[in-house]
């Protein structure tokens, strides 16, 4: 992994392997941030762009309250 931003109100990681999942990337992003003497967030907005068999990963901590619609559920609503 390659840091290129690291910083209280946002992060930009640029991975030279695939990003799976979320789960991953918000492990990677708290890893980067621990390694620049920040706390970790404890909920973020991640964005991954994957190219060439990398990822980059641009994220942001959220505060508040968020509600989402499961998948599942979204037929019934309609």
């Amino acid at each position: 992994m390659e840091l290129q931003t690291v910083g209280q109100g946002c992060v930009a990681l640029n991975v030279h392997t695939p990003v799976r999942s979320a789960g991953e990337a918000a492990s990677l992003v708290r890893a980067a941030l621990l390694l620049d003497g920040l706390e970790p967030w404890p909920r973020m907005e991640l964005e991954l762009f994957p190219a060439a068999g990398g990822t980059l990963i641009l994220a942001r901590p959220v505060g508040g309250l968020l509600v989402e619609i499961a998948d599942y559920a979204l037929p019934f609503l309609g």
